[in-house]
């Protein structure tokens, strides 16, 4: 689980750290903010899963951050020294609200209980993308297993899957790269359709982003900037069938 802590008091943020680092979560990453601006861009950059949000940064406030990114949502515990922001802490959903000076073991419980429901949210999210495969013959979306978290990812957003080992990289429209630690073969079985074609021993590509064949020496797909995708001779018929039929 990834954790931003945002606090303009450097003491204020390494308690949170020491609290952090008891808890037992597994996999736990944070980084740290001491103002909106910072903080925005490390939501930006982190993509975190929790915010431990103080709500009086300097001459802003942590509603300032969470305006600035709405209409996403990312879950929130409020720590403020002013009781008076309760109210509107929990308009915003908070998941929860810690008055200052807290006691570490408030915090600990409410690390945990956000950690437990966050969890439970991504397996919500895989179940949703399962229901919407099995309502149809193709899969619009699948899941990505990484280490620091679950990607839910568009289909027609990947352009190719390259073979790594027991390793694949899965490339993206938006030049984005996700590497996962299951077989090309585990994905092939996946997503395998009319829509992605097996050229080669190591790609699995998005037949939608070819933007021209080259039937010159064995033969090479061309997606978009110019990225040159190998046919194997054995694919090759496959590949100019698919262009037959679909064009």
């Amino acid at each position: 689980m990834k954790i931003l802590i945002v606090d303009d008091e450097k003491m204020a943020r390494e308690n949170c750290l020491i609290v952090l680092s008891r808890t037992g979560i597994d996999n736990l990453a944070t980084r740290e903010a001491d103002s909106v601006a910072s903080a925005l861009k490390e939501i930006a950059d982190f993509n975190p899963d929790l915010l431990l949000l103080d709500i009086q940064l300097n001459d802003k406030t942590g509603f300032d951050v969470l305006q600035a990114i709405s209409p996403r949502y990312i879950p929130t515990i409020f720590i403020t020294a002013y009781n008076d922001f309760a109210l509107k802490a929990f308009q915003v959903s908070a998941l929860d609200y810690l008055l200052k000076p807290f006691d570490p073991s408030d915090l600990t419980a409410a690390l945990l209980k956000a950690h437990k429901r966050i969890q439970n949210d991504k397996i919500l999210d895989q179940l949703d993308v399962f229901r919407q495969q099995i309502k149809t013959n193709e899969p619009k979306r699948i899941v990505l297993n990484t280490a620091d978290m679950l990607h839910i990812i568009d289909v027609d957003d990947i352009t190719y899957c390259l073979a790594d080992g027991a390793y694949t990289h899965f490339f993206f429209t938006d030049r984005k790269q996700i590497l996962v630690s299951k077989t090309l073969a585990h994905f092939e079985g996946i997503i395998s359709s009319n829509q992605f074609i097996r050229t080669h021993q190591s790609y699995l590509v998005n037949m939608r982003h070819v933007t021209q064949f080259d039937k010159r020496n064995g033969g090479f797909l061309i997606l978009p900037n110019g990225i040159e995708i190998p046919v194997s001779t054995r694919k090759k018929e496959e590949v100019l069938a698919h262009f037959k039929a679909n064009h």
